[in-house]
């Protein structure tokens, strides 16, 4: 059985990100916050091993980006650290772990190889310039850009024409993602609302 079908009819929402450090799991705190029930994997690419776990030791670890999605309401917590090639055996391998959570937000950007999600988000900020091939493909199949205003840093307008060329169909919604107001701004009333209408 592969990734599709064991996702099924699940409602799947997936975080992607221009470099590391751009606000991905920040993100994902603000999103687990609106979305009850929701599990959550985490997905860490490396070139060496693999190793799926969703035990408490080391999801729990104060200040890790699993932490963070836990503390943020999630269901249940998997992490996979996998290399590129081994990625769709340890999905498969998280999902037999997250039992029947009402949906599944999934942090990466080589998921985007081996799904169509319901929702994609992409994060940038004003340091977005020269991308990996995984982060172009996982922008190519955004459907929504969060742009991270970091201390309210504007994006460079030749980022934004660059990320509007490869994708020209993205809606945009402006978030500073560090601040406390983040989750009491405009655009995250929008996004509540545009993403309520892609999950219904």
């Amino acid at each position: 059985m592969g990734i599709a079908d064991m996702i099924g009819e699940m409602k799947v929402v997936t975080v992607s990100g221009a470099h590391k450090g751009v606000g991905k799991t920040a993100l994902t705190e603000l999103l687990l916050q609106r979305l009850p029930g929701f599990a959550a994997i985490k997905i860490t690419i490396n070139d060496l091993y693999t190793s799926v776990s969703d035990e408490e030791k080391e999801i729990m670890v104060d200040g890790k980006d699993t932490f963070r999605m836990k503390k943020s309401g999630a269901h249940k917590v998997v992490w996979v650290k996998t290399t590129e090639h081994s990625l769709p055996g340890a999905m498969e391998e998280a999902l037999s772990m997250i039992g029947t959570p009402r949906g599944l937000l999934i942090e990466g950007n080589s998921i985007l190889n081996h799904i169509t999600p319901t929702v994609a988000f992409f994060v940038i900020d004003d340091a977005t310039g020269q991308m990996k091939p995984s982060r172009i493909n996982a922008l190519k199949k955004a459907d929504l850009c969060i742009i991270n205003q970091k201390n309210g840093a504007p994006v460079k307008e030749e980022a934004l024409e660059n990320i509007r060329s490869l994708n020209p169909k993205l809606h945009y919604f402006s978030l500073d993602l560090a601040s406390p107001l983040a989750s009491k701004s405009e655009d995250v009333h929008a996004l509540e609302h545009y993403l309520k209408e892609m999950l219904s």
